[in-house]
């Protein structure tokens, strides 16, 4: 047990500061997906490594639980944890990468909406996504009727709509350049 507390507090501190300035990275957009990695998975192995240093120290943590005011600040800490999974979530569309956020508005738009977006007609749009293996669209499904509520196929799908043969995968061209 000793050899174990000789580093319960050192990997405490550790993962608390890679978990930290990684946060601190991604709220400010300045993240790799390397610090990504290193946020999601040193902060589960930071849930570890802080329950057994609140093991290994038990009995001076004990004595947090007499005082009302940690009590409180204990309390308030599971209250707003539990609470922000409990609220309905109003920002779905706030965050997260701008190309999501663009794909999920246009997700319900019909394929003759969506024409002049990829400089060309619902018609066409249906004959791209024949030709990339979707079957059963016409110029009124929307990409949620074609490629479901997945963002990633959603993706797919506008990929498909905007191959359009010519190798600038229907960019740049007529009023799309205008």
């Amino acid at each position: 047990m000793s050899t174990l507390r000789k580093f319960a507090t050192p990997l405490t501190i550790a993962t608390f500061t890679m978990v930290g300035v990684t946060g601190v990275l991604w709220y400010f957009h300045f993240i790799t997906s390397a610090g990504r990695w290193m946020h999601e998975i040193i902060g589960l192995a930071m849930m570890v490594v802080v329950a057994l240093h609140v093991i290994l120290n038990w009995r001076a943590f004990k004595t947090y639980f007499k005082r009302p005011l940690a009590i409180a600040i204990i309390v308030l800490g599971v209250v707003l944890t539990v609470g922000a999974y409990l609220v309905p979530d109003q920002t779905q569309a706030r965050g997260g990468p701008p190309n999501f956020a663009a794909f999920s508005k246009f997700s319900d738009e019909t394929l003759t909406t969506l024409g002049p977006i990829f400089d060309t007609t619902g018609e066409i749009l249906v004959t791209r996504l024949e030709d990339a293996g979707y079957s059963g669209a016409t110029v009124a499904s929307t990409v949620e009727d074609i490629a479901g509520t997945n963002t990633r196929a959603q993706m797919q799908a506008f990929s498909a709509m905007a191959a359009d043969g010519s190798g600038t995968g229907g960019l740049g061209v007529g009023a799309a350049r205008e």
